[in-house]
């Protein structure tokens, strides 16, 4: 078995994985109404984490074909989309939630190759709208209003 950047991450993650339940198992699970505590969800990621990263590292390759070439742009669609979350987190407090997500994932749709304006729009519009009334209704997460509240 071969030692390449695939197995190499592929342990790494698994050794994650192992840390990160090991240390799930520290924290406390009771709970007031009796159900699942605050354990079960890192005890759970981690083992899942930990149970890929072994298959990624042991898998058997036989003859693996090069790796193709990365795409075109694709260093400069990464940078771009760094310097969108930058400015994504400058003006979401001052334009809002709804608008300054909605306008991100614009900017992304139209970056990764999205033409279509109606398509854009009601992706952006719909993905903002649909987490906004996930987190902000459902789950009670306050969001900022921004240029839309008072």
């Amino acid at each position: 078995m071969k030692l390449d950047g695939e197995r190499l991450t592929g342990a790494a993650a698994a050794l994650v994985g192992l840390i990160a339940f090991a240390e799930s198992l520290r924290l406390a699970e009771d709970t007031l109404t009796g159900g699942p505590g605050g354990r079960l969800l890192p005890a759970t990621l981690g083992l899942i984490v930990a149970v890929l990263g072994g298959a990624v590292a042991l898998k058997r390759t036989p003859g693996r074909p090069g790796v193709a070439s990365a795409i075109p742009g694709g260093a400069t669609r990464v940078v771009a989309t760094l310097a969108g979350l930058a400015a994504y987190a400058l003006v979401f407090e001052r334009l809002g939630f709804l608008v300054s997500s909605s306008v991100f994932v614009a900017v992304l749709l139209l970056l990764y190759g999205e033409r279509r304006w109606v398509v854009v729009l009601a992706l952006a519009a719909g993905a903002a709208g649909a987490t906004y009334a996930v987190f902000a209704r459902w789950l009670g997460v306050p969001l900022p209003p921004g240029i839309l509240g008072p």
